[in-house]
C-alpha cells in the first residue's frame, strides 16, 4: 500500500485497479468488467484512495495494484456457481536473497451461489469484498485530519468477516 507524489510534491497513497476478463457467456448475461471496474473504483473513491493510472503504478514504489477475480460457472438449472477473489498486489522483497517479486499482501474471498438472473447481486458480493480491502488499507491509511472525509454514501464495514 504505497504512496505516490502527487498535487504540490504530497505524497499520496493509491492503488491502481486490474479486473480479471469475464467469459463471454457471463458478459452475455449481463455482467461486464466494465461494470466491475467501475463499481471497484467509484468505491475506491468514495473513501479517498487515490486510484492510480497505469503510468502513475509503475513509478509508484511498490508498484501497487488491487486485482478483482470472478468466476462464474452457469448450470443447466437456473443457478450457478461464483468465488470471487480480491487481493491486493506488490513489489516485495525476498528475505532470502534480497531480490524483488510481486506477491499478494492483503486477499480476501468468497464462494457461493447465484440465480442466473440475479448475476448483478455479484456486484454486490464484489462491493462488500472492496470495503474489507478500504477497512484495511485505511487502518495502514489513516487520513491527515486536513484531508476531505469520504462520502457518506456508502457505509464502510468491519474487515472481521
Amino acid at each position: 500500500m504505497d504512496q505516490i507524489r502527487g498535487e504540490g510534491s504530497r505524497i499520496q497513497q493509491g492503488v491502481k485497479v486490474v479486473v480479471e476478463d469475464l467469459s463471454s457467456d457471463i458478459e452475455q448475461a449481463g455482467l461486464t468488467v466494465k461494470q466491475l471496474q467501475t463499481d471497484v473504483e467509484l468505491r475506491l473513491r468514495l473513501a479517498g484512495i487515490h486510484v492510480l493510472t497505469a503510468e502513475e503504478r509503475l513509478s509508484t514504489p511498490g508498484k501497487p495494484f488491487l486485482y478483482v477475480n470472478v468466476n462464474i460457472v452457469l448450470g443447466f438449472a437456473s443457478r450457478g456457481a461464483y468465488s470471487i477473489h480480491v487481493e491486493l498486489n506488490q513489489q516485495v522483497s525476498l528475505t532470502t536473497d534480497g531480490s524483488l517479486a510481486t506477491g499478494a499482501t492483503w486477499s480476501t474471498g468468497i464462494i457461493g451461489t447465484v440465480d442466473r438472473v440475479r448475476l448483478d447481486s455479484v456486484r454486490n458480493k464484489v462491493r462488500d469484498r472492496v470495503d474489507a480491502f478500504i477497512n484495511a488499507y485505511l487502518s495502514v491509511h489513516p487520513r491527515s485530519p486536513g484531508k476531505v472525509k469520504p462520502s457518506s454514501t456508502f457505509p464502510r464495514r468491519d474487515c472481521a468477516r
